[in-house]
């Protein structure tokens, strides 16, 4: 799961922005990063994330195992983009040089215990799950934003460790001082790495058209995805394994591992509202809320979003309000308008505007109706008001003269259909119950003290130099 574009013989960068102390080679990890005990999704295995600062705390083996799983990566040619292998000597400062976490089976309490498994031989290829680092995406003042890259290894995949390790990411980054998280190249064709940044609530704030020439796709060049996301927050990316832990105790009844006691009572309380209806044939099993179908899975939802929408290509609502009455997941307004926003018919303007509602039963006036024809004339201060943005102080006193003893009666108040009613407050008046133009405020001011006008109906009134 790569996520940046750095060249990896490259010095190493270290965060010179943001919130002080600023880390240098060397430097302690700070206190409330510690080993991170974590269960995989068979809710059973234990696995420990073990923190690093410098490859040098890392056994060379493991060092050597990982670069390996890299390497293979690369080879692949479908996720990152280097095309060479990385050199083992490249590899420890590239992916441990500012901060590094491997992923071990097992419950570890510190990263000593690592010199003590290497001495008993122990199978990284067994024992190891993955591994991340983190460091700055940017140099200098906007070194606080901050970059990752992932590594699932071969014998690890399908168990959770990818999403655990991005928890994990979200967890440390902002304590090592980073305020922002960029992924800048995440080919769209990794599924499986675009369904956990979506899960842990990453934007997709860019595309690169084109960007990859990978393997399994030699003719046709593949978008990349930039991903971005603020650090520090509430975090609210929980829901798709807190489903997880309803159907664990549902299917099993028992508690998940790990769970404490508040953590218990919720699962004691959601049972009552949620059920599992066993797989049957070639339905899977599925978890229900209230008769709807939970959906935890980012890709589905967008699948099942998607098809909802293209059905009838209604609005966000509307897509919403369909998508609810039959499944369940949180936000999903939120991916109707992802869906939207990625639809080639919606997103060109002319098809993107909704259609104008019906008219209420009340009488209204249609916008041409209410619309002053050719044939009639516009009222003096209409005129005036309409003109006054361009209009010189000479040009003004012209009109006032021209209707100066005019008498007209105030328009009666113009009704607009639901979809066409203007959106400033100012405008939902007739024109004369607000202030006009600060120009025309200023050059009515100066001509009104020095000439008498007066409309029959009533008077424009002038203090402090501003009318209204």
């Amino acid at each position: 799961m790569p996520a940046m574009l750095d060249d990896p013989t490259a010095a190493i960068i270290y965060r010179t922005s943001g919130e002080m102390p600023y880390p240098t080679a060397g430097t302690p990890l700070p206190l409330d990063i510690i080993p991170r005990q974590v269960i995989l999704r068979d809710r059973v295995t234990t696995a420990t994330l073990l923190p690093f600062s410098s490859p040098d705390q890392v056994p060379v083996s493991l060092v050597a195992y990982l670069s390996d799983q890299l390497n293979r990566e690369i080879e692949k040619g479908d996720t990152y983009p280097m095309i060479t292998p990385l050199p083992l000597e490249s590899f420890g400062p590239y992916w441990f040089g500012v901060f590094g976490a491997v992923m071990l089976l097992g419950d570890i309490q510190s990263p000593a215990q690592l010199l003590d498994m290497e001495r008993q031989g122990r199978d990284w290829d067994k024992e190891c799950l993955g591994s991340f680092y983190i460091k700055p995406n940017y140099p200098g003042r906007s070194s606080h934003v901050c970059n990752a890259g992932f590594i699932v290894t071969d014998g690890a995949r399908n168990r959770g460790v990818g999403r655990l390790m991005g928890e994990c990411y979200l967890d440390w980054a902002p304590k090592l001082g980073y305020t922002y998280s960029v992924f800048n190249l995440v080919y769209e064709t990794n599924v499986a790495s675009c369904r956990i940044w979506d899960a842990l609530g990453f934007k997709r704030i860019g595309r690169v058209k084109g960007a990859g020439n990978l393997k399994s796709y030699p003719d046709e060049p593949v978008d990349a995805i930039i991903y971005g996301r603020s650090l520090g927050g509430d975090d609210d990316f929980v829901s798709e394994e807190r489903f997880d832990k309803i159907r664990y105790y549902l299917k099993y009844d028992k508690y998940p591992d790990g769970a404490d006691r508040a953590e218990k009572s919720r699962l004691r309380s959601a049972s009552l509202h949620y059920s599992l209806i066993p797989a049957s044939g070639d339905e899977p099993e599925k978890l229900m809320l209230k008769g709807k179908e939970v959906i935890p899975d980012p890709q589905k939802q967008y699948e099942i979003a998607r098809t909802f929408h293209l059905d009838r290509h209604g609005g966000i609502n509307k897509t919403t309000a369909a998508i609810a009455e039959k499944y369940h997941w949180v936000r999903i307004k939120e991916t109707v308008s992802q869906v939207i926003r990625h639809c080639s018919e919606c997103g060109e303007p002319s098809k993107a505007e909704p259609p104008r509602p019906a008219a209420s039963a009340r009488p209204q006036t249609s916008r041409q109706d209410s619309a002053p024809s050719k044939a009639q004339s516009p009222s003096p201060s209409q005129q005036l008001q309409q003109e006054a943005s361009g209009a010189s102080l000479p040009e003004i006193e012209q009109q006032l003269e021209a209707y100066g003893s005019s008498t007209y009666q105030v328009p009666e108040p113009v009704y607009y259909r639901d979809g066409d009613m203007p959106v400033d407050p100012q405008l939902m008046n007739p024109p004369l119950d607000h202030p006009p133009s600060p120009f025309l405020s200023a050059t009515l001011a100066k001509f009104l003290f020095n000439r008498p006008f007066r409309f029959s109906t009533y008077s424009l009134h002038v203090v402090g130099g501003e009318a209204f």
